[in-house]
């Protein structure tokens, strides 16, 4: 389900707007961000709606855990062993149909042939997204950041909330936690025009604008030996536009249906070809990304303390890691001779892409 279907827009949303604002108590607010999150998620495949719901008791227990130890060794255990038990899910998930690939074709290549099965696992949507949210709840609960809450409904509603669950932007549970707490006293037109606003902005950034550019540029990509050398470099800027008002048109309406429900997300672009130089880029496109492996990988390394070559190996480590959330995969294929050099978008599952979906 995306949010400029017919299912979202004509049905999803309207029920799911309506109801949220007659319920009257914290909880019972609660438990509806909860089915709805699920219900929205599990429209792919409810299958992953069990992976989703295993990393949220995790994380929950974790952060119970933090409320009743101060053990220096235990609250080392409760930031590592799920945190662990998150990633390996995560590169399980993104990784095995590489790895497994990847050793094939090295077999194939050396003449070995010895036969590898393949593996078809399907990437659930948006898992990037919700693990990392779950990530630096663990890690903020540690470092004393914010106080765990105890209330399982709430923490299940951060982390299934069905705006940003597939596409961003990556939350903080700090960032929204006053908004959570006071979730029963919210006014319902308070940021309703904001919303609204963000939606419709957004909603015309994918459909009107993205989508059409992607009507022009993806033939003229396929058959990219035809093109001209001013025909290559058009659809190079069109690609990069495509992408921005893909991705940044969709964090948009992210933003929006946030603020319909009393939640305000952060936003997760700023104008990113509007930069000064790449440094300044990288800090306006998927902020939340950078900010995340700036605060959580970056400057615990050392960051730019240190001298030369550490603040280097602190660099490549930071965007290795950020290259690697974003998968992986061969430009050519070694048991297909002439494929292409064009990488293929990233595809969301069932549907039009969504650019970020992770």
């Amino acid at each position: 389900m995306l949010f400029n279907s017919f299912v979202f827009l004509l049905a999803f949303l309207p029920i799911t707007y309506l109801v949220f604002w007659s319920l009257r108590s914290a909880k019972a607010r609660y438990v509806w961000l909860t089915i709805t999150g699920y219900v929205f998620y599990g429209y792919w495949d409810p299958r992953f709606c069990l992976l989703m719901a295993f990393s949220t008791l995790v994380s929950y227990s974790a952060g119970l855990g933090f409320l009743r130890w101060e053990d220096p060794r235990r609250r080392r255990l409760l930031l590592i062993i799920p945190i662990a038990a998150d990633l390996a899910i995560l590169g399980f998930f993104k990784y095995a149909n590489f790895l497994v690939g990847s050793l094939g074709r090295m077999l194939n290549w050396a003449g070995a042939g010895i036969p590898i099965p393949h593996w078809n696992i399907i990437l659930p949507i948006g898992i990037s997204f919700y693990t990392f949210h779950t990530i630096t709840y663990i890690v903020d609960s540690y470092r004393g950041v914010i106080k765990p809450t105890r209330n399982v409904f709430e923490f299940s509603a951060y982390v299934s909330l069905f705006s940003q669950l597939v596409a961003g932007p990556i939350v903080r549970f700090r960032q929204i936690s006053d908004d959570l707490g006071n979730i029963d006293r919210a006014e319902q037109t308070r940021d309703l025009d904001t919303g609204w606003s963000f939606f419709v902005i957004g909603m015309i950034k994918k459909v009107l604008i993205a989508d059409t550019i992607g009507l022009i540029i993806t033939p003229a990509l396929a058959g990219y030996r035809d093109l001209s050398t001013l025909g290559a470099w058009l659809c190079v800027l069109g690609y990069a536009y495509q992408v921005y008002f893909d991705f940044g048109g969709y964090s948009d309406m992210a933003v929006g249906l946030g603020y319909m429900f009393g939640l305000r997300l952060p936003q997760n672009f700023n104008s990113p070809y509007m930069a000064a130089n790449i440094a300044d880029f990288w800090r306006r496109w998927h902020m939340s990304m950078s900010s995340f492996f700036r605060d959580y990988v970056y400057i615990p390394l050392g960051g730019s303390r240190g001298s030369r070559v550490k603040v280097w190996r602190n660099l490549m480590v930071t965007m290795l890691l950020a290259g690697l959330w974003h998968g992986a995969n061969w430009p050519v294929s070694w048991s297909r001779p002439g494929a292409t050099l064009i990488p293929s978008p990233k595809r969301c599952a069932l549907q039009r892409s969504v650019w970020g979906c992770h």
